[in-house]
């Protein structure tokens, strides 16, 4: 045993120095990579600046993220992000030292510690049915007393202790129906009130008592007219909801054990009301907001229940609830929108016609509309109330308003990536230079100096700063144009909210970005949605004076028949240039390898009634596609009903739609999986735009394999529909893995494999002949990564080069996928440590240097290992010339090497994607991570064999000439002196 392992040790040591690492020094972080940190768009939002010391915000957002933001600049203090299926319900500050938070509906309630985030405790809520859920925290002032949280969750209320989280009692509601809208406690009252409704038309009021538990008094009354179930409270025991129709508003009172109904018309309030109304979620005392298609009303609400319109607001308004600023006065915020800035009005409670507040701010066009808004007021040196506004908006940023201004602003649209192309930056004129840099001759020599005692490990920590600052002030990474080497881009990158951003791939900055008025809620599209972006015109040669542009595509609505959206956008200037709606739904888009001749590419939409449509609607494009036209194939999946179906094209469409850009489809071949036995989960292809160097493989004995290179194969992953669910929920007797490989031109399986007890969910990767994916071995209780490569038999025995030279040779002759294909494969599959939530592979210009796969794990880190680590050829004692190949020792697991994580001690959270993009240096890569953070970095898989490094002392290589030309003038005097004595004696 104490062999093995210092074999093992001995094994890791050799490896540390033989496989390429990404280790960098101190002084080196920042200046080839950069992390931005985000949270997504905000849903609730606490204030906490009572306390003297750090003022802060509390919020959570969509992406399920709990941050606490410093309220002077914006900063994180600190943040945690929940998992995909934690979603956050609600959060509350109790005793003035916990952030309470509720999530997975109302079944988790966490309370954290408000300096530092660290988590103080958990409780697991359970209740006999799914129901909406609400979180209510006392709001009593005294800090450290022990108040008592209420939760509704799963069909139940839960009382549970703020200091230790523990279940103080519980109720569970006997109507499995019971549809709770509200839970409301007064101030120091001992009485719990339960509101909501009992299918359609039934309004139920309980009493609980709020020390113990006990049911005191139920009681119910039914309405006719049914109810929508919007509900507005406006006092302790009055609220106001619409009927089933929206078109009646319902005023409840529930005092005293009474119910009772009072209708009003909202015709009779609002004139030219058609349609259906809206109540505007709020939290106000006497007031209520109901939105029409005309506009927004603010009614207010008597006593006796009586409705009176206040004021009517045709502007889009957003409001918030209600803040009480002193012992018995409160507040609301009001945003309205002009047309290049918002109206900011903070009115008092009872008094609408009074604005303690009311300020203009210039607002960016590009952000869109206020989403919402959370108020916060704070005592001025004079002692009088100010207002801050916290606002949420359309493109997902946040900002704080206060007098009159912006006064920090976050892009937190970021944190919701959907799609990511690249673009180039304008080539450099002659003559002109964007960015200068002058130096004396004194700054020059010092600077050298400086790295000349950093390359000899002399440097102080005051000189490794100046160092480092010298090598960001001097870097060009930066500049708005193209370099010799590829570095510098532009990442363009399409967000959950329709708003497009092209980031710098030097430093991260925001270089444009705008809000895309087709992605835009409007009459024709109700509810947009983004689904891609894609490379539109590449300008080349003869159209390099054109600006290049990307195709946004979204659709009306999420369903796949919505009809489709179109947008154009420069990448130069961010400037929308067309945008337009079709006429058909987009079910694939399909980039062609074909450009016309302003070097716009052409495009393939299929939409959900199997037709074809090709962009640029010219006809020149028409003319490029006819050329190709029998040789276009795709391939769609049905996953739900285990079907994969390959597709070709026909004559032009007939009916309604025909013209001579829309094409119909046939079906040339379809696989369908048993239902009882395989379910898809995965599937995955090569990159179209990937590079292979060479189609031949040397191996050790000087024999030759040849990949089976093809863009048409598909890699397919299956699971028995028990092992479907999460990791251990079948059996290693029930679970089984099988994955395919297709050809999508004829549907022919190439290869097929079973993984006997294993299960998803599988990760894989596909580039050049190889396929490696990660899923769950339930016997071995370990995640496990497995390789298959393809070779070409049919070319095994030519390797005749005079054959190659004189164009005899079979490599020469064109391939088809209709040619029955002699394929074989290797695989190997080996243990791996951790979860995986993406993989990728590097990918440079030519395909000459080697690859490196990069996995993002469990972490949120970004793992790089060698493609050598997954060669299907190792074997536990390699022979002499398999080791000259470079062909590894096998083990049973891959090992993990720390210096390998390109995101170093960084992690990018909720990762969810990664991206390469070629460099023109063929040894180098560009690497674009995304999820609620962003990560970029430039690596070097086969280290910069085709270049010198960035911190290459050009000094040092000079002095070191100087000195050898001395020695060598030196030794030559000396040289000529010793003959000059030896010939006199």
């Amino acid at each position: 045993m104490a062999m093995a392992i210092r074999s093992l040790l001995i094994f890791l040591c050799i490896l540390s120095i033989t496989v390429p690492t990404f280790s960098l020094y101190e002084d080196q972080a920042g200046l080839m990579d950069w992390h931005q940190k985000y949270i997504g768009k905000v849903k609730h939002a606490v204030f906490q600046t009572q306390k003297t010391g750090r003022k802060r915000v509390l919020v959570s957002t969509e992406e399920n993220v709990i941050a606490s933001l410093d309220l002077r600049h914006g900063e994180i203090f600190w943040r945690h992000v929940l998992g995909t299926n934690d979603a956050i319900d609600g959060i509350d500050i109790a005793m003035g030292k916990y952030l309470i938070t509720l999530s997975s509906e109302g079944s988790i309630l966490r309370a954290w510690n408000l300096p530092d985030g660290q988590m103080w405790w958990e409780s697991f809520l359970q209740g006999p049915s799914d129901s909406k859920s609400f979180l209510f925290v006392s709001t009593s002032t005294k800090v450290d007393k022990d108040n008592t949280i209420l939760v509704f969750g799963k069909g139940s209320l839960h009382a549970i202790s703020s200091m230790h989280g523990e279940i103080v009692w519980k109720v569970d509601f006997p109507a499995e129906s019971f549809e709770v809208q509200e839970v409301i406690q007064h101030h120091d009252s001992n009485t719990i009130y339960v509101v909501g409704f009992v299918g359609f038309s039934l309004f139920d009021v309980y009493q609980i008592n709020a020390k113990n538990g006990e049911l005191l008094k139920h009681d119910s009354a039914a309405f006719d007219g049914g109810f929508s179930g919007e509900v507005s409270l406006v006092s302790k025991a009055k609220l106001v909801v619409l009927d089933a129709a929206r078109s009646t508003l319902l005023t409840i009172s529930f005092q005293n054990g009474e119910i009772s109904f009072q209708k009003t018309y909202v015709s009779d309030l609002v004139k030219d009301f058609s349609g259906m109304a809206v109540i505007l979620p709020s939290k106000l005392t006497g007031l209520f907001a109901v939105k029409t298609n005309t506009a927004t009303t603010f009614i207010s609400v008597s006593s006796e229940g009586q409705l009176e319109v206040v004021d009517k607001i045709n502007h889009a308004t957003v409001i918030s609830d209600a803040l009480s600023f002193s012992e018995d006065r409160q507040a609301f915020a009001l945003v309205q929108h002009g047309d290049n800035d918002i109206h900011l009005n903070v009115k008092q409670g009872h008094d609408w016609n009074s604005d303690l507040l009311k300020e203009r701010i210039k607002l960016n066009q590009q952000r869109g509309f206020v989403h919402k808004v959370f108020m916060n007021n704070y005592v001025r040196t004079d002692k009088s109330h100010g207002f801050r506004a916290l606002i949420v908006m359309e493109d997902h940023s946040l900002l704080l308003l206060q007098q009159g201004a912006i006064v920090w602003s976050r892009e937190d649209g970021l944190a919701s990536i959907i799609g990511v192309t690249t673009s180039e930056l304008p080539v450099e004129k002659k003559g002109v230079s964007v960015a200068k840099v002058e130096q004396n001759l004194f700054e020059w020599l010092k600077g050298h100096m400086l790295k000349v005692k950093g390359t000899l490990m002399l440097a102080s920590a005051e000189d490794v700063a100046a160092i480092q600052g010298m090598r960001l002030r001097s870097s060009e990474k930066s500049k708005m144009t193209r370099d010799h080497n590829g570095f510098r881009k532009l990442l363009i990158v399409l967000t959950k909210s329709g708003k497009l951003f092209a980031l710098h791939t030097g430093d991260g900055r925001i270089v444009w970005s705008v809000l895309l008025n087709s992605l835009r809620q409007s009459e024709a599209c109700e509810n947009p949605t983004g689904i891609n972006v894609y490379q539109w015109q590449v300008p080349h040669h003869h159209a390099m004076n054109e600006n290049p542009s990307v195709l946004v595509v979204g659709r009306c609505k999420p369903s796949s028949d919505a009809p489709g959206i179109f947008s154009f956008v420069d990448t130069y200037t961010g400037k929308e240039l067309k945008s337009f709606g079709l006429d058909h739904s987009v079910a694939q888009v399909i980039p062609l390898p074909f450009t016309d001749s302003t070097e716009q590419r052409l495009h393939l939409l299929i939409d959900t009634s199997g037709q074809a449509h090709l962009y640029p609607r010219a006809p020149e494009a028409v003319a490029i596609f006819q050329l190709e036209f029998s040789n276009i194939y795709w391939y769609s999946v049905e996953a739900d009903n285990g079907v994969i179906k390959g597709h070709g094209l026909k004559s032009n469409c007939d009916g309604e739609v025909a013209n001579n850009y829309c094409f119909g489809t046939r079906e040339v071949w379809s696989i369908v999986f048993p239902s009882e036995s395989e379910k898809i989960i995965t599937t995955i292809t090569r990159n179209s735009n990937e590079a292979v160097h060479t189609q031949a493989k040397v191996v050790a004995d000087q024999d030759v394999m040849y990949k089976y290179i093809s863009k048409n194969l598909l890699f397919v992953a299956t699971v028995s529909p028990k092992a479907s669910g999460d990791i251990g929920s079948a059996t290693p007797e029930e679970s089984h893995l099988v994955v395919y490989v297709v050809d999508t031109v004829t549907g022919r399986i190439l290869h097929r494999m079973n993984h006997h007890g294993s299960q998803g969910p599988v990760h894989a990767v596909f580039s050049e002949n190889w396929i490696v994916y990660h899923y769950f071995n339930l016997r071995a209780h370990r995640y496990e990564m497995t390789v298959i490569e393809i070779y070409d038999q049919s070319r095994a025995d030519n390797k005749d080069v005079w054959k190659l030279v004189l164009g005899k040779h079979n490599l020469t002759s064109p391939m088809s996928s209709y040619s029955r294909p002699e394929v074989t494969t290797k695989s190997q599959s080996y243990y791996f440590t951790h979860s995986v939530k993406a993989i990728t592979v590097t990918s440079t210009a030519k395909g000459i240097t080697s690859k490196h796969l990069l996995i993002g794990t469990i972490g949120d880190q970004v793992l790089a290992m060698d493609k050598r680590f997954f060669d299907p050829r190792r074997s536990v004692n390699p022979t002499q010339s398999e080791k000259e190949e470079g062909i590894l020792p096998l083990t049973d697991s891959l090992p993990i090497i720390p210096q390998s994580y390109v995101t170093h001690a960084l992690k990018v959270e909720g990762l969810r994607g990664i991206v390469t993009v070629p460099a023109k240096l063929e040894s180098a890569t560009l690497v674009f991570t995304y999820g609620v953070d962003l990560f970029f970095t430039r690596l070097a898989p086969s280290r910069t064999y085709d270049s010198l490094t960035e911190d290459f002392s050009y000094a040092l290589l000079l002095i070191t000439i100087f000195v050898l030309i001395a020695a060598i003038f030196v030794t030559w005097v000396l040289s000529e002196k010793k003959d000059l004595r030896d010939k006199w004696r």
